[in-house]
């Protein structure tokens, strides 16, 4: 009897019939007009579950309406400040192109990357420099302050020129006061098989800057890949938690007119008050997350400002653009992260053999050639001097025998990093394969609780304004809603990322 007295009352109230905020996908909910009832929609429809870059999905077939169905909830009318939707971000990203031209503009990371290949190549030109000639030329001048008349020596032993020119005799040039002499040096190598290791060290050096330009973009891509996916799933976050706080609300105003109506208690409300608070908190929490995903997406992209998606972007075409840049590799031994540290490797054993070449003897050809100003004449040049070198390096004191020890030890280091990150990589590559089925199952029981969390919200909240539910069950039944919402969309950012985890685990990025 109480039960029909209060659903009389409820409908005499002005209380108009519509669909559940929470079930209804953003710009979907419908307000009731006035001086008309809204249609509701046929009893039980659950809302398609959102993709991962903020669309509904494809709308779901409603079931026929059973015998001895409910009619759908009453809804009321609520406004609070903290339903308005967040602002936009103050750049925005409508493309993956887009995204990826501010990062190859602004990457600190790709910007370090290609200083290392500009680094490589200057030590491959130091390296080759030692094979080739060098020449090098001389002027000098000295003025004898004690004995200005006498010829001042230059670059010899006391009372001659060097290049076996004497000072004396009748013969003799006759420099002017003061000499000038200019002397023009060459040497080349004939044999020095330790510049030869250098220059095959270097080129390997060069090799692995390149081979870790290439890892680092496929590890930018990545990053930037998950955080255009972390916006994407925090703003969805941000939609479910207003919707979720407008059905708090409407819930809180269902508890009021009960108690109005005299059929409610004062504990229905504060109950229902709890509920409203905690879809706030909601609301707080979910805000926040979205700018720090917001600045973690501008930092990716190489700016201190906050970054989001423009509106109507879909971030399954963000990611299958994304693809386009980055190509699957056949064998995962030649992801450039494996390649690079095989690379770094070789350079190690080079140096090893750098150290031992040291120990052998370098044969030098040089040539020197000496002019000089003299009295008669502009100038005159005494000698051309020719000759070889055979450099014996018996002895230094040790420095070669820990020279080999260091270099023998970094390439064992360099040999067990090799080894660890190709364990690292099977298993990443493992667990990637397998995360993808692992989340897209987890996302489909999510969808199938939401749903169950859905019907069981419509029940509660219809048994509670005709009088046989309880607040408590009513309370409980929302949050059990929302929180089936939030998981749902966790679970769909978890397959989007994973998706991407299991691309990237066997690609190769070149842009």
């Amino acid at each position: 009897m109480n039960a029909l007295l209060l659903a009389v009352l409820l409908s005499r109230s002005g209380v108009l019939p519509g669909i559940l905020l929470a079930q209804a996908d953003p710009g979907a909910v419908r307000q009731p007009s006035s001086g008309a009832a809204a249609t509701p929609p046929p009893t039980g429809t659950p809302r398609a579950p959102a993709s991962p870059g903020g669309q509904a999905g494809p709308p779901r077939t409603a079931p026929e309406a059973q015998p001895g169905d409910l009619p759908p909830p009453a809804q009321f009318q609520v406004s609070d400040p903290m339903l308005e939707p967040i602002p936009p971000a103050p750049m925005q990203v409508s493309s993956w192109r887009e995204a990826l031209d501010m990062l190859r503009q602004r990457s600190t990371d790709l910007r370090t990357a290609l200083a290392q290949v500009e680094v490589a190549a200057g030590l491959r030109r130091i390296a080759l420099a030692g094979l080739l000639p060098t020449l090098t030329g001389t002027v000098a001048t000295q003025y004898n302050v004690l004995n200005p008349e006498a010829t001042t020596f230059l670059g010899g032993g006391s009372g001659g020129i060097s290049g076996g020119v004497s000072s004396g005799g009748t013969d003799s040039l006759k420099p002017t006061s003061p000499p000038v002499v200019g002397t023009l040096t060459a040497s080349m190598p004939l044999l020095d098989l330790q510049a030869i290791a250098v220059l095959h060290t270097a080129d390997e050096s060069r090799r692995t800057a390149a081979l870790s330009l290439a890892e680092t973009r496929r590890q930018l891509t990545g990053a930037l890949a998950q955080a255009l996916v972390a916006v994407s799933a925090r703003e969805r976050l941000a939609e479910v938690n207003r919707i979720n706080l407008r059905t708090a609300l409407e819930r809180l105003a269902l508890t009021q007119r009960r108690l109005e109506l005299g059929a409610g208690t004062r504990l229905d409300v504060v109950r229902a008050q709890q509920d409203a608070e905690s879809a706030r908190t909601l609301v707080v929490t979910g805000d926040e997350q979205l700018r720090q995903a917001r600045e973690s997406l501008g930092l990716t992209l190489g700016t201190s400002s906050a970054v989001g998606l423009a509106r109507g972007v879909q971030l399954e075409t963000l990611l299958e653009s994304a693809k386009q840049d980055c190509q699957r590799l056949a064998d995962v031994d030649s992801r450039p992260d494996l390649a690079a540290a095989r690379s770094r490797l070789t350079v190690a054993e080079s140096q090893v053999t750098e150290v031992k070449r040291s120990y052998l003897p370098t044969v030098t050809l040089s040539s020197t050639t000496v002019a000089l100003t003299v009295e008669d004449g502009f100038a005159e040049v005494p000698a051309w001097n020719v000759g070889a070198s055979l450099v014996l390096p018996f002895w230094e004191g040790g420095a070669r025998g820990g020279r080999l020890r260091q270099t023998r030890a970094e390439a064992e280091v360099a040999r067990q990093d090799v080894v660890e990150l190709q364990r690292n990589v099977s298993v990443e590559v493992a667990q990637a394969r397998r995360g993808v089925g692992v989340a897209s199952a987890a996302r489909d029981i999510a969808a199938r609780e939401r749903v169950l969390a859905e019907e069981n919200d419509r029940l509660t909240r219809r048994s509670f304004e005709v009088g046989t539910g309880t607040s408590l069950e009513l309370i409980d039944a929302a949050s059990a809603l929302r929180q089936a919402e939030l998981a749902l969309v966790v679970r769909d950012f978890e397959l989007a990322q994973s998706r991407v985890e299991a691309f990237l685990a066997e690609a190769a990025c070149e842009w």
